[in-house]
């Protein structure tokens, strides 16, 4: 049965009825001359001092009842507060991701043979600390590509394709004291795991308990670990004896598609993971834009805005890799938008089905007729 919260005033009514009641007794038991709507007056009195006790009594009693909902709300993840909230996670295998820091790879040039040793610090263009992760040697070519990682964890760290990061202390056999980084970039850094990100996880897991290596258990081995905003697990792909797992970064909303250096990290940690007879192959998701054609009613920039806050909730709330978005609930998400009455969803004219690494996110919208 529901556990009811009385509210002060409820409260205070019945102290009110239960101190009437008790006085009232009192006064024909002792034999006293005092009538019934005395005693209500003196209880029920804004300014008596009977009246204070039993307002006092009835903040006292709800202070109690809140406490009681607090230790209720914690019997359950989806209401309990974040630090039991952990410990509910936890028994179950997740772990809120702490903030994670950029990856990535940078190239070197200079003399053959010149050592570049790890922990070499160097600074982005936004000045931001990165350090090598393993020392490198330039080869024959006077190049050599190294690992690199922003030392402070959180999004501050990304740092964009081909910017150049500049050596903190000179190193003696570089042609400059500079590396560049590759098409990639550092990416992967993100802050805390959101409570809302961990309890969507955790729930996720409760509905499917770990099997051992089962389809579900990927996601939550590189979830725990790297901010994936997807991951789809492909059995016996390409061939019996492995397994596949594409993965889209960042978030629902904005996914993203991996690094070279997330890519190869993810496999790094899912190789500790996983069945020891299994192979693991770690993919990029590949992302398709679905370009929309709407006609609204009423034709107005405010409802357009809304149409596009909702297209864009409805892709990150229902599009997953290799899954399919169906038209119909694409429609009735532009039905909830505010301001919107009527709307003709042109395209797509049909449901669309995802590749098995593919992950359908929202294209340019035309408008009109």
């Amino acid at each position: 049965m529901p556990f009811p919260l009385p509210t002060p005033e409820e409260l205070t009514r019945r102290q009110e009825a239960y101190m009437e009641t008790a006085l009232t007794n009192h006064a024909v038991t002792k034999g006293l001359d005092v009538s019934p709507q005395a005693i209500a007056r003196a209880v029920r009195s804004p300014h008596g001092i009977l009246a204070a006790i039993v307002r006092n009594n009835a903040e006292m009693l709800y202070e109690a009842h809140l406490h009681l909902r607090w230790h209720g709300d914690q019997l359950f993840a989806d209401t309990a507060a974040l630090e039991n909230l952990h410990r509910h996670a936890v028994v179950w295998g997740i772990i809120q991701r702490p903030a994670t820091r950029a990856i990535g790879y940078a190239t070197f040039t200079g003399a053959p043979e010149t050592v570049i040793p790890a922990d070499t610090e160097l600074r982005t263009p936004t000045g931001e600390l990165a350090r090598v992760a393993d020392a490198v040697v330039i080869d024959d070519t006077r190049t050599a590509i190294a690992s690199i990682a922003a030392v402070t964890p959180g999004s501050n760290g990304n740092t964009s394709a081909g910017s150049i990061l500049t050596m903190v202390s000179p190193l003696p056999g570089l042609d400059a004291q500079a590396a560049v980084l590759d098409d990639g970039g550092l990416a992967g850094g993100a802050e805390i795991e959101t409570a809302e990100s961990l309890i969507e996880r955790l729930l996720e897991k409760i509905q499917l308990p770990p099997h051992g290596g089962a389809a579900h258990d990927y996601p939550t081995w590189v979830q725990n670990i790297f901010p994936a905003a997807r991951v789809h697990t492909l059995a016996t792909w390409p061939e019996p004896g492995s397994v596949g797992v594409v993965v889209a970064m960042g978030t629902k909303a904005a996914p993203t598609v991996p690094t070279a250096a997330e890519i190869d990290a993810i496999t790094a940690h899912l190789m500790q993971k996983r069945p020891v007879t299994s192979e693991i192959i770690v993919m990029p998701v590949e992302l398709v834009g679905v370009p929309l054609h709407i006609a609204v009613s009423p034709d107005t920039t405010r409802v357009r805005a809304a149409v596009m806050a909702a297209v864009n909730a409805h892709f990150a709330r229902e599009a997953i890799i290799a899954g399919t978005l169906h038209r119909s609930r694409l429609s009735e998400a532009i039905s909830s938008a505010a301001g919107e009455y009527a709307h003709d969803l042109i395209m797509p004219a049909r449901d669309m089905v995802a590749g098995n690494k593919q992950l359908f996110v929202p294209d340019d919208i035309t408008w009109g007729d």
